[in-house]
């Protein structure tokens, strides 16, 4: 589908026409509202969705139904295909400096657990809507991501799975899928820190009839760092096959084969870096060169059933099942505030060192099926969806360590007795089985009254069933916790059209969900969180969109780190405010701008977290601008883009004795395309400004920022 709008005339007919598609509804093809249309970028239909240059038109993670962005009432960031490669994004967490109130996980960080957070809060990362667990494997990899909807606050209504249903926010990667029409991409990113990365995506149809699609994408990447000793290796290979009768059934098969393997990074202490009285090198890595790697792996198969019975009643069932294998070696700091290790155990500069392995392997299986009802009459337009879920993941793992502790000095640092399990001897800190199994039903209705009015009512009926086993010899016996907990989960909103242009909304919703990675004192209860949220959105003739949105978070049940171990005891609150902004105001310019002031508290005194404390790896301000300019007349095929990102300070730990200081970033690329290669060369950081950012380490430590990092991307279609 492509607009240009010459005169008015065309452009009223346009909108006629999209009203009359809207009307004219057909299962094949999801109905989409009346949308603003512009004559700068002609809208690209993608597998995920409608997308007008920077501007996503639809969303289906919030609703499971394929919605107008501007009826959904809440805040949700659609970071597109297209924005991500004018950046030359390499990762996942580059890609998430483009939404608001998002920290993404640091790259350096073992792909073992999530660190990412939205609105002051843990989130985790989905994939086509079903739960990804750990996020293991390789996790940065953007090479199978179509688009990138990033949910905020909890969204528990629709999704279950792994260790329950959302209770900060999801990052919902939207995979590419096959096509009809056959094409194909390879190319490599080569860069600073021997960074080389080949790539392909491959499609192809595999009758003349259509019927059998396939689709590969695959990555290998191979690079060193700025952190001395730090090599990273890692690949992935994603093939899709579709089936479909092009009437009304479609079956979707997803393969995923992802492997990483690098040396565990544990950051460094904040003494030394951001605090103390002496320097540690920000190049460090704790431990010595010859120091195994670390792995994460994932096996995993989606399939994905549609199927329309007829113009008002379709049907959709995801099954997933998968195997997740990691390890970690460390040699893991200890200080005088314990494994958190951000002070120093003796003197000045000098800490503890433990030998660590964890061993982990968890299995997954995930099972989601609705039925999807449409319903128009002369004043309301309704989308009926009921469904149910069930998820059950065993989750297996060994922390192992040497039963002697030695020590380093952080000023003149010497690592040579690093040993691996098999060289013992090693205590075993923790041997555990969690067990998490959630059973969910749930219904949804939204409908559009009057053209004016958009309501959204939802409700989940939860069950969370989370066994915990502790075994010898950690404990003289084996201990069975066992916590199971049922929960009603609301989501209820609203938006009104104020003019074609304008809405205002508000919303309320809640999720409840286990804490997968931590090891309770006690029983493992589950963590519940409630979120209010009001705002505005809007969509000018003049290519400027976007919203405006303030929110409260109240999260219970929170995990505090006490050492090894944690207490399910934490009471959280974060509230602020936020705004997405795209202008494109001519077929040349796209300037995309988010900020957000968060405020995120501790409302409790628990352990080392003291009431009143503000969360730790949360800047209160954050915010991102990215300009970009399209060339035409002789520099047709040119384009240039430049942007900044900033952050203010952030504590490093629950106590709040430390913090990182406020930093802003400059980036830019420069590209020429045609229509069978596409050349680019970017930068990031390009004043090289040294900086430290927070780092998920047990209770907390920090890491240095990335210096000045030179990319080039060659790109060959065919």
């Amino acid at each position: 589908m492509s607009f240009k709008r010459k005169n008015s005339t065309e452009f009223l007919m346009g909108i006629s026409l999209c009203v009359i598609a809207g009307q004219a509804y057909s299962q094949a093809v999801p109905t989409l509202a009346p949308v603003v249309v512009q004559d700068n970028f002609p809208i690209k239909e993608t597998t995920a969705g409608p997308v007008e240059g920077y501007q996503a038109l639809t969303a289906t993670a919030s609703t499971r139904t394929q919605t107008p962005i501007n009826e959904i009432p809440q805040a949700i960031d659609i970071i597109p295909r297209s924005l991500m490669d004018d950046q030359l994004n390499t990762n996942v967490a580059q890609a998430l400096q483009n939404a608001s109130a998002v920290q993404g996980t640091n790259p350096l960080q073992t792909p073992a657990y999530d660190g990412t957070r939205i609105r002051g809060f843990v989130a985790e990362q989905w994939v086509d809507g079903l739960t990804n667990y750990y996020n293991a494997g390789n996790r940065d990899s953007l090479v199978n991501v179509e688009r990138i909807e990033v949910l905020k606050g909890p969204n528990g209504i629709l999704y279950g799975g792994g260790a329950g249903s959302p209770i900060g926010g999801a990052v919902n990667i939207v995979t590419k899928k096959p096509t009809k029409e056959a094409f194909g991409q390879a190319g490599v990113i080569t860069g600073s820190y021997g960074y080389l990365q080949p790539y392909f995506d491959v499609n192809s149809p595999l009758n003349k009839e259509g019927t059998v699609l396939f689709r590969m994408t695959g990555e290998f990447l191979q690079s060193a760092s700025q952190i001395g000793v730090i090599n990273t290796n890692s690949w992935q290979i994603n093939p899709t096959f579709v089936f479909t009768n092009n009437r009304d059934t479609k079956l979707t098969l997803q393969g995923t084969l992802s492997d990483w393997r690098q040396q565990e990074y544990q950051g460094l202490p904040a003494v030394g870096t951001v605090a103390g009285n002496f320097k540690t090198a920000p190049s460090l890595f704790v431990g010595p060169k010859s120091i195994p790697n670390s792995y994460s792996n994932v096996n995993s198969l989606t399939a994905t059933l549609d199927h329309t019975f007829n113009s008002t009643w379709s049907f959709n069932a995801q099954a997933r099942v998968g195997k997740t294998n990691f390890q970690e070696y460390a040699q893991s700091l200890f200080g005088a505030d314990g494994f958190a290790a951000n002070q120093p155990l003796f003197g000045p500069s000098t800490w503890g060192l433990w030998d660590i392995a964890l061993n982990q392997t968890q299995r997954e299986q995930t099972y989601n099926a609705n039925v999807v009802g449409k319903f128009n009459s002369s004043w309301a337009k309704t989308t009926v969806v009921m469904g149910a879920d069930f998820s059950r993941l065993s989750d297996d793992g060994v922390l192992l360590g040497d039963p002697l502790m030695q020590t380093v000095n952080l000023q003149n640092p010497s690592f040579s007795n690093f040993q691996t399990p098999v060289m013992g001897p090693f205590n075993t800190f923790s041997n555990s089985t969690n067990t998490y199994t959630t059973t969910g039903v749930y219904a949804q209705v939204q409908s559009t009254l009057f053209d004016v009015m958009h309501v959204l009512l939802g409700g989940r009926y939860a069950d969370l069933d989370i066994q915990s086993v502790t075994l010898p010899p950690v404990l003289p016996t084996s201990r069975n916790d066992n916590t199971n907990t049922q929960k009603f989960l609301p989501r209820v909103g609203v938006v009104f059209d104020l003019s074609k242009n304008f809405s205002i909304y508000a919303s309320y919703s809640e999720g409840m969900k286990g804490n997968p990675f931590v090891l309770y004192e006690g029983k493992p209860e589950p963590q519940t969180s409630q979120q209010q949220e009001a705002g505005v959105k809007f969509n000018f003739n003049n290519g400027f969109s976007g919203s405006a949105s303030v929110f409260q978070i109240n999260n219970n049940g929170v995990p505090v780190s006490q050492g090894l171990f944690s207490r399910a005891e934490g009471q959280q609150r974060s509230n602020g405010f936020e705004t997405n902004l795209l202008w494109q105001p001519t077929a040349n310019w796209q300037f995309w701008f988010n900020y957000a002031n968060v405020n995120a508290e501790q409302l409790n005194t628990v352990g080392s977290a003291v009431a009143g404390n503000q969360l730790n790896a949360v800047p209160n301000q954050s915010g991102r601008l990215w300009a970009n300019y399209r060339f035409t007349g002789p520099l047709q095929g040119w384009r240039a883009g430049a942007g900044v990102y900033a952050a203010s300070s952030s504590y490093v730990d629950p106590a709040n004795q430390f913090k990182t200081p406020g930093y802003a970033l400059l980036d830019g690329t420069v590209a020429y395309e045609q229509e069978r290669y596409t050349v680019s060369v970017g930068i990031k950081n390009l004043t090289n400004r040294q900086y430290f950012v927070p780092y998920s380490y047990f209770g907390g430590r920090v890491a240095p920022g990335q210096n000045r990092t030179v990319l080039a991307n060659l790109a060959v279609k065919f």
